[in-house]
Order: C-alpha cells, then structure tokens, then sequence
C-alpha cells in the first residue's frame, strides 16, 4: 500500500511539475530568477514576446543594466521585503530595440532557511504601457483641470502686485527725486508675481516622474502661495504647522505638489464661510505624514467608504478625478491616504516612507 501511495505522489508531482512548466512557458508575463545582486540566473521564454530578447542573452548578465537610469535611482531606494512578502514596482526597461517600456514587477525575496540572508530574486513581470499611457493622460486632465480652476485666484494675485507698481511708477514720475522706498516694494511685488507664475507653469507643465530629495516644507508652502487669493475671497484661513526641522524627502516635488492643492482646494470648497484649514506636518518611524484639516461640515459614513474612488464627487461641478489621482501619485511613492470625518470637520492624512 505504501509503495503504491509513494508511486501516485511522484506521478502527482510530475504532473504538478508539467503543469507549472506550461503556465511559465506560455504566460505573457516573463519570470525572472536573479541574485541578491541583480545577476540573471532564469528568465523564462516570454521574454521574447515581451522586449525581444532571447532567455540566453539575458542570463549572466545584472537586470540593472536593462532599467531606466531614473528608476533604478528610485528603486535602490525600496526596501527589499520580508520572508512571504511581495514587493511591486514598476519602473521602465529596455527592449532590444532600445526603446523603454512600462512594467510592473511583483517580487519576492527567497531567503536561507539557516541563516535568512536573500538567495534570490524570483519576479513576476507584465507589460503596463497602455495602463501607464491611459493614467498619464487623466493626470495630465486633472492638472490642467486644477490649473483652470485656479486662473481667477492667480489673476487676482497678480493684478494686486501690478496695480501697486503702477501706482509707485506714477507716483515716481510726478517726483523730482528718485524713492528708494519705492524702488524696494516694487522689486518685492515683482519677486511676488513671479513665485506665483513659476509656481504656476511648473503645475502646467507636463512631466515624467522625477524623484529628487525636496523639503516638504516648502513644497506645502508653496502649495498655500498659489491658494492664499482663493482662500482670501472665500474668508479662509490656511494655518501651517510643522514639527520638521529638516523635511527633507525623496519624491516627484511637482506631484506632491499637485496632490496638496488639489487637497487644499477640496477643504476650502467643503466649508461655509469663514472657515480654518489646518496642514501639519510632522515624521515619525520613518514615516512622514502631513494632515490636512478643514472645519466643515464633514463627509457622511456612506460617502466616506467611496473616497477616492472614480468619477465619485460630492461637489456640484467635480469629476470625481481629483482624490483618485491624488492616491495614485501617493501609491507611485510607496505611501498611503487615510480620511476621517466628522461633523466638525474632516482630516485627510497623507503618509509618506523616507527613504
């Protein structure tokens, strides 16, 4: 009876085996076997289909080498996960024909049973162009949506500055003697127009990503710059309060950027007038986390569960775009958005790994 039962389990194996062998041999995913390091030990035959290459020009040779300079500088910066933990990125890599392609890896670690240092890579890798391509595009949307809707308040921001320079260049020339004075506030209203139309050209420009160490200090004060006209002409008041002394973060600053307006604009919009926003900031446990509070009416339990979801809004003239891809951009960052909501008010939480 053993024998036989020993007999089944190797032709079980067998076919558990074959099995395995077609679903590597025929998935359009390619699979890849690679040292702690980076050197290419498997990589299964639909990597042809995928980038071109043949199994055998690939083996021996560092994965690195075929990763987009730009991403490989963001993923040396990603933990390696735990035992039975899966990691997933998505970076862009070469094909043979030398143009770069979106993917998506799922990977996981596998570790010495003695002493639980990486043996090897095993991935799992799939073609996301056209997902990346259709995301960019509604990105791009989104922007430039956030951009129109903030023409009025930067037109009234830069009117200001202007009608004041007008005003002293009168004044001067009715003068017989230069005012120095003068010549003071007008270069600090000129600075003023400018912050302001940089500020709003960056958000305007279409742009890949672009990972580079940026405080987040600035980055959410520059976010209040290109509301403050907004704010004024509905009676809010946008407090920052921060616990950083050096915020400095690795992320895409124009993308955090937008994610914090399009934050901010949402709360000024949830309250009646007057109002109060709050944006703390604060790190702790390698995490920073920057809270967004707004004093109004809140959001009911029902709408809450729907957050963030597509073409969901609670505004008259929303999309529903807005949170989706503001939590887009925080998973790109390996981060996440938590909201909650009560009649006092509402606090959305935008937590960030430093790395």
């Amino acid at each position: 009876m053993s024998i036989l039962l020993s007999s089944l389990e190797r032709k079980l194996h067998k076919v558990e085996k074959a099995d395995e062998r077609i679903w590597v041999e025929t998935s359009m995913d390619f699979i890849c076997k690679r040292t702690p390091d980076g050197l290419i030990k498997y990589v299964s035959p639909s990597v042809r289909s995928m980038l071109g290459y043949e199994p055998s020009e690939l083996v021996g040779r560092l994965y690195t080498l075929f990763v987009h300079a730009e991403d490989y500088k963001r993923i040396l910066s990603t933990a390696m996960p735990e035992a039975e933990e899966v990691c997933s990125l998505t970076y862009r890599i070469k094909r043979k024909d030398g143009v770069y392609i979106w993917v998506n890896s799922r990977i996981s670690v596998i570790r010495h049973p003695d002493t639980s240092e990486p043996f090897e890579l095993f991935s799992v890798t799939s073609d996301v162009s056209a997902k990346i391509k259709a995301e960019h595009f509604i990105l791009e949307y989104e922007k430039l949506n956030v951009v129109g809707q903030l023409a009025a308040g930067i037109a009234h921001e830069i009117k200001n500055p202007l009608t004041s320079l007008k005003g002293f260049i009168q004044l001067m020339k009715s003068g017989k003697e230069l005012n120095h004075n003068y010549l003071a506030i007008m270069e600090e209203e000129i600075k003023r127009m400018e912050s302001v139309s940089k500020e709003l050209m960056l958000m305007a420009k279409p742009h890949q990503s672009d990972f580079k160490f940026f405080d987040m200090n600035d980055l959410v004060d520059h976010a209040i710059t290109l509301l403050m006209a907004e704010a004024a002409k509905k009676c809010v008041e946008i407090t920052k309060k921060s616990t950083l002394e050096d915020g400095s973060l690795l992320c895409d600053g124009n993308k955090i950027k937008q994610v914090l307006i399009n934050m901010l604009m949402n709360a000024i919009d949830a309250m009646d007038l007057p109002g109060e926003i709050t944006i703390a900031i604060s790190k702790a446990n390698h995490v920073m986390s920057i809270s967004i509070s707004d004093s109004g009416k809140g959001i009911s339990s029902e709408d809450l569960e729907k957050i963030g979801k597509p073409f969901f809004t609670t505004k008259a003239n929303g999309n529903g775009l807005g949170l989706m891809i503001c939590h887009k951009i925080i998973e790109e960052h390996n981060g996440k958005i938590n909201v909650t909501s009560s009649p006092e008010g509402t606090t959305f939480t935008i937590h960030l790994p430093i790395r």
